[in-house]
Order: structure tokens, then C-alpha cells, then sequence
């Protein structure tokens, strides 16, 4: 019975068990609740935390993780106690530093009250020795035994699936949902857990926190510091976090904390006010009339076990009040032991596999003697869909490895089943609601129209459901920061080290992607060295950079076709505006346009259909379109590296035949030092180069073509044609090669168009 003038210690979690039991009592109580944590800042001091980090980080430097460590560790350390241990001296000299700038406040009078009520410890069995000291507290562990079998199963489905079955004995018996208990639950066996739930129709509470720190809302705020009108819930959080911030002064380690700061918080998952909870075992409360799951009973997971890891090492723990890690581990089977017994209905469980770990079981079924029991298959009773599933399962398993399950038999003689005659054809979307659900202007670009040439129904998976995730790769993050760099170094202000270190500051780095920065920076400093060379070459000397150019194709059924262009050079002459595209690519480059005659390898065409379509300039004549290597793949041969070497930041790609233009564009063209492999002398253009000059006829051709194909495209995406029809170009190129949707099309090999490779442009002729 909880008496009066009370001041009970305990978990969050267990305060609304304790409140709900005095809520049943008719007597009122003057009792008041605190954390361990809310105790030890009144007891002890409580930090700035917020303000002690940035000091420390911007006083050393120190990282914001590493502030942290040294935050946690000060409750040990004595002011006037003289250490042995230089990490305890370290501690103490940042303890007083602390407090010698306020960031350390006391309560005074806190040990005074708290003398005036009795102290009640609850749901506390992991204390540490100075915690222990505070709380005038030690939970001797009683001496238990636990009688309850373990059941043993060979994977993890099997173990959740059984725990489903005797949920939903046990509400058939009358028992409610309340009552019955998760515990053990590694949050990667959520997703496994709700599924399989679900075929029993069983609800179920699962906190699911989603970090709010990967979602659009958060990384526009982080890019602009403005908030999205459309994510009010998101845009609460931020606001909470700017707000426990808000009295520290701007600064660049602010702006790091609050980035830090967001990646810890999380949306709720709604609760269903009936169903199966999942409760932490060490910090719930349980009565008489719950049913406890304990799944997981393996090896490493249960008991708790501790390695000598911490900041604080066991050999020096005997200066501070912290306890030895052999004693936690003894103390946490203990615990853990205790625990156990005092849960009447009690289901054991561990599991030797899931889908990508091994497990072994606890080495406390042993110890305690706990009888073993070997799961064997269940009655296929209590779920329709789940025995389904299991059925095509075990089909699979016959078709491919000709291993007859037992239960095979009965389940084909319950269910029907249509087992491989999946036809995996797209039938197909009702035109009016497609183009009712568009967003408009449809906004059609290079990639997308690429995307669509590999495979209409990649296009489909892509652009229309929108499956595609993006996650940004190490390399992408390195070529948008080429890109952002070379946009920007032609400023008469330009900074490239405030410019670098502003860019890295939006992504964690690794320790492996620090490293390969040593020889990217370098490379990306040597590029812009070659770029500023190259200027001297030519005579174009105005620039647009990452240029949006848009052509309206249609108006009755508004389509755009947009495109960013990495960089234009021009000339202006009079009215006429001589102009050359530069595409910024990384790794290997492919000049040849041939493969568009199937659509594809269309960007530098689409560049200048952009360019003479787009009203970009008044009267464009064309120079050249290239590609510009700025990401360097070595060559693998050693007879190679120097020549590459040399010619590595070199143009590719076409060029006008127009000497007298070509002239301007490249002073060296005779013998080029600004494009890969061009040379001119009375015989025309070198033989490695006959192929990469274009004549204004050709051009003209060129330029029809693409606007032939990317009209006709349209008109097929407006009319919903997302058949499945990957190409194979020349055997090189296959779509499906690196298509994310291999899971969901099951291509048949029928579904693939094999195109023989092309040679010239000739078919240019042949089709205009």
C-alpha cells in the first residue's frame, strides 16, 4: 500500500501503471514522481547541456558525439578529489571549466526536502553505484527460480507465428488484448511481426518512431532554413528544436547541433486503445492476470551482457563510483532471473535463424535447468491468408529444389491455387483517370524520356507511381558538389575552400569517404586549374551555368520538356549567338548518339533541342556539344596513364565542321589541347575525328529527329503505353542490368527487344 508524503523514483512507463492503481483507491495521496534522471540533476547538478556543447566545441573542436561522452561522465567526478587516472583528471578539469562559465546549475535546497519524504525506488534494477549512493538504494536480488519450458524454433517466422496462435487461444479463452505482452523485441523484427499479426487479425501497438530527419520537410529546412507549409507535424518538431535552442547565439556550431539534434527526433505511431502491447521487460510493471511473451531468449540478447567498452574503463573505476562490468553482468542474470519469476503467465521462446543471422540459444536454459521443448508445426487453423502464403511457399520449394513439405497435401486439397500461371503483361490503366491524376504541366526531361526508351514500364514504376526512392550515394554526392563548384568558380568572388567546406557540411561523412576526399579534392582543385588554362583557349567568353531551358510540346494537354544544362559557352555576334554545350560527366564516357535511332543516348541531341527550341538565345549557331570528365577513372593499363593523364579534362564529343567558327571555339583545333583526339590540317579533319564533326545539314537532320522522337514519346506517355519492354542494345547495354524493379515486373524473356548496334547516322536520311 503506497503511504502518504511520498516521493517514488521510477520510469515514465511505470508512473502511468502507478497512477492507474491510484486512480482505482478512493483515498487521495500526496505523492510526488521523479525520473532517476530528474533526481540526479536536482541531487548532483544539472547541465547546460545544450550550451555545454557548443562551448566545448567551440573552446577544442571537440566533436559533438565525443561532448556527449564527456557530458554523461561528470556526475562522478569530485571536485576537491585528487585522481590518479589522466582521464579523470581531463573529466574534473572540464567539470570546473564548466562550472567557472555557469554551465552547471544547483539546487540548494533539494536534499533538504527531500529528507521531509520518504523515497521509494521502482523499476530500478540497473543502478549505478553513485545512483545507488544518492538514492540511499541497493536492490538486493532475491534468490528466484523460473519453472515456465523454453519452446525452440528454427527461425524467427516460426516463432512469431506460434506466439500468434496462443494470442488468439487466448481470446478465445475471454482473455482481453490488454492483458497480453510483447517484450524482447528487436525493432528489426517489427515489420516481420506486424505482417504476420496481421494475417491473425490480431492488433497490435508498435512504436514505430519515424526519424523525421531523412524526409523532404527536414532536408529543405536544413538547405534553406525555411519550413514547408505542407508538413505542419514535421514543421512542430523543428520548431521544438529551434526553440530549446533559440536563446544560444547563431553560429556554425549551433547549426551543427540542431542538425544533430533533428536526426534524434521522431514521429509517433498512432495506439490502438485494444491490443497486444510491446513493453520493455526491465521497466513494466506486470499484474497477475497478464500473459508475457518472451521471445528472443538467445544467446547475447538475454541476459543483458556488458563489455569493458566505456569511457571510463574498469581499470580505473575504482577512483569513481561506477561498477565493474563482471559485476553488471552478474547483477543484470540476476535481474533478469527475478524478473522472470515474477510473471505468472510466462511463454519462453528463442529461435536458431531468421533471414540474416544465425542465434544460439540463452546459456541461461541451461544454467537453470529449463525444459526444452521442440516446436512442431502448427494446425493450420486460425489463418486463411497466412496458410496461403505458406502454401505458394512451400510450392516454390517443390518447383525449385524438389522438397515436398508434409503439410503440402492438405493445404493443396483446401485451397485452389493457380500456381505459375502468373502473366506478368501490364493490362493496362484507364486513360481519363491517368491523365485526371497527372500533375500539370507534365514535366518531361532527358532521364525521364531515357528512362522511358529502356522500358515504358520502368517509366510506369517511376514517374507515375512514383516507387522510386532516392537515396543519395557517396559518388552522386561528389558529383553534385562537382557540379555546385564548377557553377560558382567563375565568380569574381569565389572561395573554394568556404565554398568546399560549406558543401560538406550536408552529409555525415564516413571515415572511408574522409579519406577518399584527400584525392577528390585534389583532383577537383586540379580540375579547376585546367579549366582556367582552357579559357586562354578560346574566344567564348560568356557562360551560363546549370541553364534551365523549357519547350512548351503541347497546350491542349500541357507537357513541358525541361532540362538543366551543366554549361553553355557563347560567342555574340551581331544578332547570332555561336554557342557549345559542356555536360559535366563522371566515370567513363560514351560519346556515340548512333543508339538514337532507338531513342536513346539522346542527351547531347536533347541538349541542342533545348538549345533551338527552348528561346534561349535568339538565333543560335552551333559550335559544339560535349561531355567534360570530371570525375578521373584511371586507366587499368600502365602505358596508358600518362596520355590520360594529360588529356583527362579534355572535351568529348561533336563538333561543328566550320573551321571558321570551330576557329573562335578552339584557337588550337589544328592541333586541339581542349578537345580529346581533334586535329586539322589541309586534309581536313584527323581520322580519329571524322565521326565528331557535324555539318550544319547533319545537325539540321539531328535536330529533327529528336523532336520527332520526343513528340512521339509524349503522345505515347499521354496515352498510358507502360508495356514491359526492356531493351538490349548490342548485347552491352540491357535495362534490366540495374533496374530496381526486377521483383515486381518478372520480365519473361519474350518481354525483351534485342536491337542490333548502329553504325552511322546514315538512318537519319532514311527516316526524315
Amino acid at each position: 500500500m503506497l503511504e502518504d508524503n511520498l516521493l517514488i523514483v521510477c520510469p515514465n512507463a511505470l508512473k502511468l501503471n502507478i497512477l492507474k492503481e491510484l486512480s482505482l483507491t478512493e483515498k487521495l495521496l500526496n505523492i510526488k514522481f521523479m525520473t532517476k534522471e530528474e533526481f540526479r540533476d536536482n541531487y548532483y547538478f544539472k547541465i547546460k547541456t545544450n550550451e555545454a556543447i557548443i562551448y566545448l566545441m567551440q573552446k577544442y573542436a571537440y566533436d559533438i558525439d565525443v561532448c556527449k561522452v564527456y557530458l554523461s561522465n561528470l556526475y562522478v567526478i569530485e571536485d576537491d578529489k585528487t585522481y590518479k587516472s589522466e582521464k579523470l583528471q581531463f573529466l574534473q578539469n572540464i567539470k570546473k571549466e564548466l562550472e567557472t562559465n555557469n554551465l552547471l546549475t544547483y539546487n540548494p535546497t533539494f536534499k533538504d526536502i527531500i529528507k521531509k519524504r520518504k523515497i521509494l525506488v521502482k523499476g530500478y534494477y540497473e543502478l549505478e553505484k553513485y545512483e545507488e549512493e544518492m538514492l540511499s538504494f541497493s536492490f538486493e536480488v532475491p534468490k528466484c527460480k523460473v519453472t515456465s519450458p523454453v519452446i525452440r524454433f528454427d527461425t524467427l517466422e516460426e516463432e512469431i507465428n506460434y506466439t500468434a496462435i496462443k494470442i488468439r487461444k487466448l481470446i478465445k479463452r475471454g482473455i482481453s488484448l490488454n492483458n497480453i505482452y510483447l517484450t524482447n523485441i528487436a525493432e528489426d523484427n517489427y515489420y516481420l511481426l506486424r505482417k504476420i499479426f496481421s494475417f491473425y487479425e490480431i492488433p497490435l501497438n508498435i512504436e514505430i518512431k519515424e526519424k523525421i530527419y531523412g524526409t523532404k520537410a527536414c532536408q529543405e529546412y536544413l538547405e534553406t532554413n525555411e519550413l514547408n507549409p505542407n508538413y505542419p507535424s514535421i514543421n512542430k518538431k523543428i520548431i521544438d528544436v529551434i526553440n530549446d535552442l533559440i536563446e544560444i547565439p547563431s553560429s556554425k556550431e549551433k547549426s551543427l547541433l540542431i542538425k544533430d539534434k533533428l536526426k534524434d527526433v521522431t514521429l509517433s505511431s498512432k495506439k490502438y486503445s485494444s491490443a497486444v502491447e510491446i513493453v520493455d521487460l526491465y521497466n513494466y510493471s506486470f499484474t497477475e492476470d497478464d500473459y508475457v511473451f518472451v521471445l528472443g531468449f538467445n544467446q547475447d540478447i538475454l541476459p543483458k551482457t556488458k563489455t569493458d567498452i566505456s569511457y571510463i574503463e574498469d581499470n580505473i573505476k575504482d577512483e569513481v563510483a561506477l561498477y565493474k562490468t563482471p559485476y553488471l553482468n552478474k547483477r543484470n542474470k540476476d535481474v533478469l532471473i527475478y524478473l522472470l519469476s515474477k510473471i505468472k503467465n510466462l511463454s519462453l521462446s528463442y529461435k536458431l535463424s531468421s533471414s540474416f543471422n544465425t542465434y544460439y540459444k540463452s546459456f541461461l536454459i541451461d544454467e537453470l535447468n529449463l525444459e526444452e521443448i521442440t516446436y512442431t508445426a502448427d494446425s493450420y487453423t486460425y489463418s486463411n491468408i497466412y496458410n496461403k502464403l505458406r502454401l505458394a511457399s512451400m510450392l516454390d520449394k517443390l518447383s525449385l529444389y524438389n522438397k515436398k513439405d508434409p503439410f503440402l497435401s492438405k493445404l493443396l486439397s483446401t485451397y485452389e491455387t493457380n500456381y505459375l500461371s502468373f502473366d506478368n503483361s501490364f493490362t493496362g490503366i484507364d486513360n481519363d483517370t491517368y491523365l485526371k491524376h497527372l500533375d500539370y504541366p507534365l514535366k518531361l526531361s532527358y532521364t525521364k524520356l531515357n528512362t522511358y526508351n529502356e522500358c515504358s514500364f520502368k517509366y510506369y514504376l517511376d514517374n507515375v507511381l512514383k516507387l522510386n526512392i532516392y537515396e543519395e550515394a557517396f559518388h552522386q554526392f561528389i558529383g553534385s558538389m562537382y557540379h555546385k563548384i564548377l557553377s560558382l568558380c567563375y565568380n569574381p568572388n569565389f572561395n573554394f575552400e568556404e565554398e568546399y567546406a560549406k558543401y560538406l557540411e550536408k552529409r555525415d561523412l564516413s571515415l572511408k569517404e574522409k579519406v577518399l576526399l584527400v584525392r577528390i579534392k585534389k583532383e577537383l582543385l586540379e580540375l579547376l586549374s585546367t579549366i582556367s588554362k582552357q579559357q586562354l583557349l578560346t574566344g567564348y567568353d560568356s557562360y551560363y551555368f546549370e541553364k534551365e531551358a523549357k519547350v512548351e510540346i503541347r497546350k491542349d494537354i500541357a507537357v513541358e520538356f525541361v532540362g538543366y544544362i551543366d554549361k553553355i559557352m557563347f560567342y555574340q555576334k551581331v544578332n547570332d549567338t555561336y554557342f557549345s554545350i559542356i555536360d559535366y560527366k563522371s566515370g567513363s564516357i560514351d560519346t556515340s548518339i548512333t543508339p538514337l535511332k532507338y531513342g536513346l543516348h539522346m542527351q547531347l541531341p536533347i541538349y541542342l533541342y533545348l538549345i533551338n527550341y527552348g528561346n534561349v538565345f535568339d538565333n543560335p549557331i552551333f559550335t559544339g556539344i560535349y561531355y567534360q570528365n570530371i570525375l578521373f577513372d584511371y586507366p587499368t593499363f600502365s602505358n596508358k596513364v600518362a596520355k590520360e593523364l594529360e588529356q583527362r579534362f579534355y572535351l568529348n564529343g561533336y563538333s561543328t565542321d566550320d573551321t571558321s567558327i570551330l576557329a573562335r571555339f578552339d584557337s588550337t583545333y589544328e592541333d586541339s589541347k581542349l578537345i580529346r583526339s581533334l586535329s586539322y590540317n589541309e586534309k581536313g579533319f584527323g581520322y580519329h575525328y571524322q565521326d565528331k564533326v557535324i555539318s550544319s545539314d547533319l545537325m539540321y537532320d539531328l535536330l529533327k529527329f529528336t523532336k520527332k522522337e520526343i513528340d512521339e514519346k509524349t503522345e505515347s506517355i499521354l496515352k498510358a503505353d507502360f508495356s514491359i519492354n526492356p531493351k538490349n542494345y548490342a548485347d552491352k547495354e540491357d535495362a534490366c542490368r540495374f533496374c530496381n524493379y526486377k521483383d515486381i515486373c518478372y520480365k519473361k524473356e519474350t518481354d525483351t527487344i534485342y536491337l542490333d548496334k548502329v553504325e552511322d547516322l546514315s538512318f537519319l536520311q532514311e527516316v526524315l
